[in-house]
């Protein structure tokens, strides 16, 4: 559920800065002249039909059904202070919490001192959470890495596009940048329900989907 990684291209962190400081210029001046439509059109991922929620999350909002909730509505203006947030809050949380995969149980909790995947992206939405970031732009999303292990991020919305947090990256990158087979994530409007995303793997010459997926994932 896990993995660990060097980063050591700097060109790869000049580029990604370069971006997102084009990204931010462009933000700038929409917040400057009051601009609240954050259309995502053509720049979010496209999802289809509602699918089963994972396992984990289902028995977390059990637990915690405040985390769960809706609060606030759309997507969020990408501004400079908006990204130092999310800046800071990844590289805060991917620095505090020690990989450590789960057992047979896949437990998905928040502000643990090592877990896995999806302990960091809960953490991460609960800390936007609480400062205010509405839950329709906080989305938690599973995927496969390109060796096929299951994996979970959280994928933020903004009026710039979204952008992945995730514990396998310092950076955070705008989702057609990550190289992941996307697989579903929470819907828009409800934090309970949950869609596939466009591209999601199938399954193939009679082989079940259970199968193409590893042993973890529900």
């Amino acid at each position: 559920m896990f993995r660990l990684r060097s980063y050591r291209n700097q060109s790869r962190i000049l580029q990604a800065a370069t971006l997102v400081a084009g990204l931010l210029v462009g933000a700038s001046h929409a917040a400057a002249t009051g601009a609240t439509d954050v259309s995502l059109s053509g720049l979010g991922m496209r999802v289809v039909e509602r699918t089963s929620p994972p396992a984990g999350h289902v028995h977390y909002c059990a637990r915690e059904p405040g985390a769960c909730a809706r609060y606030g509505q759309g997507a969020v203006i990408l501004t400079q202070t908006s990204w130092q947030q999310l800046v800071t809050i990844n590289s805060v949380i991917n620095n505090s919490i020690a990989p450590k995969a789960d057992g047979r149980v896949d437990q998905w909790s928040v502000y643990v001192s090592a877990g896995d995947c999806e302990d960091y992206a809960l953490t991460k939405q609960r800390e936007l959470l609480s400062r205010g970031w509405p839950s329709d732009a906080l989305l938690v999303t599973t995927a496969y890495l390109p060796d096929g292990t299951y994996h979970a991020v959280l994928v933020v919305r903004t009026d710039r596009g979204e952008f992945v947090l995730d514990n396998l990256e310092p950076l955070i990158l705008p989702w057609q940048k990550v190289k992941y087979r996307w697989n579903k994530r929470q819907a828009v409007g409800n934090p309970h329900i949950w869609q596939t995303i466009v591209g999601a793997p199938k399954a193939r010459d009679g082989q079940s989907v259970a199968r193409l997926r590893p042993a973890l994932e529900p």
